[in-house]
């Protein structure tokens, strides 16, 4: 056990082999975002180990089964705004957190065209394997989100009730979700129960200090 953080590990610029390690991981995950937006499937799958794991909104599971749900949808339409890369290293471990702005796929409530913009943050743990860095598990921290009709100033027909009975950190996610008949879970790291942040965080540091 320990009470140790990733994130409390200060950056050491003095130590080359880490930071070219830091710079390869960058690389490898702003790619895997460029293959996701671009249904480049098989590129995607490559930055993965052969076991990793996945845990988003409508998926928690191996990744190899996110891929194949992602290219039956066609890449499903959503892209992503990268706003820097945050990365730990530790020997052959890694973590890194990626603040994202996710932008959903044109959707119509009430006859409205509707944008969903999802602000969250991508937290990934890496392995180094044969001199090469792979991603072993991939978690969806939700920070907030918002409906903004395409014409401005026009109305959008939304069930108030069912919105306030989902998260807060992605309510509107869980809403649009439910339309385009995928599940969604209410138990996901959020801003809105920190808790949830929490555990992520300190799961993730037992592994990295084991």
């Amino acid at each position: 056990m320990t009470d140790k953080k990733f994130y409390d590990a200060p950056l050491d610029q003095t130590d080359k082999q880490a930071f070219a390690d830091r710079a390869e991981i960058r690389e490898l995950l702003e790619y895997e975002r460029y293959a996701r937006d671009n249904n480049l499937y098989a590129q995607e799958s490559a930055c993965y180990s052969d076991d990793a794991q996945m845990h988003v909104s409508w998926y928690d599971g191996p990744a190899k089964g996110y891929f194949e749900k992602v290219a039956q949808a066609n890449g499903g339409g959503a892209k992503h705004k990268i706003f820097y890369t945050a990365v730990w290293v530790n020997g052959n471990k890694a973590i890194s957190e990626m603040p994202v702005m996710m932008l959903s796929p044109r959707v119509k409530l009430g006859g409205q065209a509707v944008d969903l913009h999802s602000y969250a943050r991508i937290f990934m743990r890496l392995e180094k394997k044969n001199g090469t860095w792979k991603i072993l598990d991939g978690d969806c921290i939700y920070e907030r989100d918002e409906l903004i009709p395409v014409v401005p100033g026009q109305p959008i027909q939304i069930d108030t009730k069912e919105l306030a009975s989902y998260r807060e950190s992605y309510q509107g996610l869980c809403y649009v979700l439910k339309r385009t008949n995928l599940p969604s879970s209410q138990d996901l790291p959020g801003e809105d129960q920190p808790e949830t942040v929490e555990k992520v965080y300190s799961d993730a540091s037992k592994w990295f200090f084991a």
